[in-house]
């Protein structure tokens, strides 16, 4: 029992020792070749986007939507609307939050420093050697630091900070709504050619299958409705993960930070802006921010 107390403990040290050099070789590695990384990581993950929107664009309303509903009627009408509606919505959002600059060098030259009594709040950054507001840290990714960074986000091929959470928020939103619509098309689609079990594992192994003529295209709108049932779950799970963050005034930088909760109508205020959940409607609605990203009350100043 002794020796493998030893032969446990010695493992774990040797597999912590492990992780410690494959982390400082990462980073290593990634401070030396950032610009190469990034340039490989944010131009696929914007193709992959595109492509995903395109094909669920034109396999919906192009295939699903005339299999379901009459071509001439007024439900064909209005998920053509919805589907041009939600997908401007989603473009729209992404390259607004794409070109929205939220580090601290966006800020004007003089709000880069602190006013008078506020020095004490804002904290030096090592990397650019300089003080930076409260609430703003270094990404690594980026090499700049940001303004109430909340996390990068390779999608946006920048980080989700002050003053572009609006478009994030209202890109997830969006997508999650789109998937929906889609979901209700391939439900309706499955259910009526009798496809929800075809993929079932064990209907694969017990039924002959070449019995079916029409297996395989039940097959394919089967498989299609489970990546639409996944596409619908991981936006909608991340927007509802940034709204309660939203609510609670903290980031996913720090989740645990509460100190910064001033209620949740000054809370929204500060991410959505003036107009609050109008800003879901359009992405190119005026919605001002009442602060720079410069300063913030606490909740034990409220």
């Amino acid at each position: 029992m002794l020796r493998f107390r030893v032969l446990l403990r010695t493992a774990c040290r040797w597999s912590q020792r492990m992780g410690f050099r494959a982390e400082e070789g990462f980073h290593r590695y990634f401070q030396l070749h950032r610009i190469k990384v990034m340039g490989l990581i944010h131009p696929f993950c914007a193709i992959f986007l595109l492509c995903l929107i395109g094909f669920m664009f034109v396999y919906e309303l192009c295939y699903v939507l005339p299999q379901i509903s009459d071509p001439h009627g007024i439900w064909h009408k209005l998920g053509w609307f919805m589907g041009i509606y939600t997908v401007l919505n989603v473009l729209g959002n992404w390259c607004l939050g794409f070109m929205t600059n939220t580090s601290v060098d966006g800020l004007l030259l003089e709000r880069q420093y602190p006013v008078a009594g506020e020095a004490h709040l804002w904290h030096y950054c090592s990397t650019c050697q300089k003080q930076v507001p409260p609430r703003s840290w270094h990404c690594r990714l980026c090499n700049i630091c940001i303004l109430k960074r909340d996390h990068h986000c390779t999608f946006f091929a920048s980080c989700i900070g002050h003053t572009n959470q609006r478009y994030f928020l209202a890109f997830l939103f969006h997508l999650s709504f789109g998937s929906g619509q889609a979901l209700v098309y391939n439900g309706i689609l499955n259910w009526k050619n009798k496809a929800f079990l075809v993929t079932d594992p064990l209907l694969l192994i017990s039924q002959d299958t070449t019995q079916d003529a029409d297996f395989n295209w039940k097959y394919t709108i089967a498989n299609l409705f489970k990546l639409n049932l996944f596409l619908f779950a991981a936006p909608l799970f991340m927007f509802v993960f940034q709204m309660v963050m939203v609510y609670r005034n903290s980031t996913c930088y720090k989740m645990l930070d509460r100190s910064y909760d001033v209620g949740w109508r000054r809370n929204f205020d500060m991410v959505l802006g003036k107009r609050r959940f109008w800003i879901f409607f359009l992405p190119t609605i005026a919605s001002p921010l009442p602060t720079d990203g410069t300063q913030w009350l606490q909740k034990q100043t409220v």
